[in-house]
């Protein structure tokens, strides 16, 4: 990883990781020629594999007696990023780049994350350390069976699991597997996958219950999806999609569906999480959000009301520009990532995001999810009167003989149609009155969704099949 950077002279390098130790480790065998040396607060510094003594050495002292060796030589710095911004050692670093570079000496700060200052971001080199591979990962669930003489039912399916742990946090997920199960069970290596993602404040390991037999319609966008899942290969850009739509329309139940219906672990990211007071911050949270996304593959990205999250982005926030250049990192990283990571992200207002936002290439569609079509209505009315009421809307009709009218639901969302169903589970099951007591969006904003249409005609694909239909001797006029 490092070994280029090390013939070619340069004399500091950043190199983020939560690995340490490993990245040292493998980071020696690639130093051939030099004598590498580590260095902490605690202990000070000492030469690796020659068993010498620990040595006390002062972290504003530091890059002084770096300087004073006389082979080449690597220094490994374990967390000197608290000392980096630190104006006695900005100054001991560029007091001494020419040493450095005159005897082949290499500073390399090992660090989770840090800023560096302004004087010295022409002069460092930032790396990241990446976590273990799934070669990697294999070769510790081979020790583990090697040691217990228990073979994975589905090594597929541990490996997938383990995908985007440590390499400590790989072995003590599959030992606690076996602790717990007696058996590599994907489901409790999950778990814990599940706490290390909970560790960024801005995402979320989620665990729905949602799937598309709870969600009415959509087909048109359930069959293009599923179909996208189906057939991608190496090498075939796969990204995402964008949802606009009408508000309750079911555009952040889909994406909580897909992750069910596909057998991969959906991550939420908060983008109002993402943003901290302290210079660099928000950067380097998106920065670790997109690493762990990365590392989690396969797996989906949901970001809901993506709008909102990035609100003034365009240029209009009065942050210093800090929401532009996280805006930036997530763009660049949705348009170069190579992962296996679907992202789906929801928007319900168009002229709050930038061009830049709905250009296709970032996005494989973008699609307009609007109110549900006469056909639509009933699938979703059904399923919400078995989930409120226990009881289907066929059954309901026969027990009344007939009696119980459907309401005109025309214009209403499916979040709105769930509401007149528990509306009427409070009512005695009247349907037609508890229609009254829920006014649609489409009724009480019509000019804005009216708006919303008729820009999303001519760039989007509809989500459902009913759009152009004439029903009821009515016209739908629908994207």
């Amino acid at each position: 990883m490092i070994q280029d950077y090390l013939k070619s002279g340069y004399p500091v390098l950043l190199v983020r990781t939560h690995e340490p130790e490993r990245f040292i480790g493998a980071a020696c065998q690639q130093a051939i020629g030099r004598k590498p040396y580590q260095w902490d607060v605690v202990r000070g510094f000492r030469q690796l594999g020659n068993g010498a003594e620990w040595q006390e050495c002062d972290p504003f002292d530091l890059p002084n007696v770096a300087a004073k060796g006389t082979e080449k030589a690597v220094w490994f710095l374990r967390n000197f990023h608290f000392w980096l911004n630190e104006p006695p050692v900005i100054q001991a670093i560029q007091n001494n780049l020419p040493i450095y570079k005159t005897k082949g000496i290499t500073l390399v700060i090992v660090s989770p994350d840090a800023k560096l200052p302004l004087e010295l971001e022409r002069e460092v080199v930032v790396l990241d350390f990446p976590l273990p591979t799934r070669e990697e990962l294999k070769t510790i669930l081979a020790g583990l069976v090697e040691s217990t003489g228990i073979e994975p039912e589905d090594e597929a399916a541990v490996l997938d699991a383990a995908q985007g742990l440590t390499w400590e946090e790989g072995e003590n997920a599959l030992a606690l597997a076996l602790v717990r199960q007696k058996r590599f069970d994907p489901h409790t290596i999950c778990t814990l996958k599940a706490q290390m993602v909970e560790k960024s404040a801005s995402l979320q390991f989620s665990q729905f219950t949602e799937t598309f037999a709870t969600l009415g319609g959509l087909e048109n966008l359930k069959e293009w999806t599923l179909n996208r899942f189906k057939n991608r290969r190496p090498g075939l850009p796969f990204r995402g999609i964008l949802l606009l739509g009408v508000p309750g329309t079911g555009k952040s139940h889909f994406a909580k569906a897909l992750g069910n219906e596909v057998g991969w672990p959906v991550l939420s990211l908060d983008m109002g999480r993402v943003f901290g007071s302290l210079v660099g911050e928000s950067e380097a949270k998106m920065r670790e959000a997109l690493k762990v996304v990365d590392a989690m593959a396969p797996a989906i990205l949901f970001i809901d009301e993506l709008e909102k999250g990035l609100a003034g982005v365009g240029g209009s926030s009065t942050d210093g520009g800090t929401t532009q250049r996280v805006g930036g990192t997530f763009l660049q990283w949705l348009n170069d990532h190579t992962s296996e990571v679907f992202v789906i992200a929801t928007c319900n207002s168009y002229e709050k995001l930038p061009p830049e936002y709905t250009r296709m290439g970032r996005w494989d569609c973008l699609w307009f999810v609007d109110n549900p079509g006469p056909r639509e209505q009933l699938d979703i009315l059904d399923i919400y009167l078995k989930q409120f009421m226990g009881k289907t809307l066929g059954t309901i009709m026969a027990e009344s003989d007939g009696r119980v009218k459907i309401p005109d639901l025309d214009g209403y969302s499916g979040a709105e149609i769930r509401q007149v169903v528990i509306e009427a589970a409070y009512n005695g099951g009247d349907l037609e009155a508890a229609v009254r007591f829920v006014i649609p969006i489409s009724r009480s904003q019509k000019a804005q969704m009216d708006t919303l249409r008729e820009w999303a005609r001519a760039r989007t694909i509809p989500a459902s099949k009913a759009v152009g239909e004439e029903v009821r001797g009515k016209r739908r006029v629908q994207v």
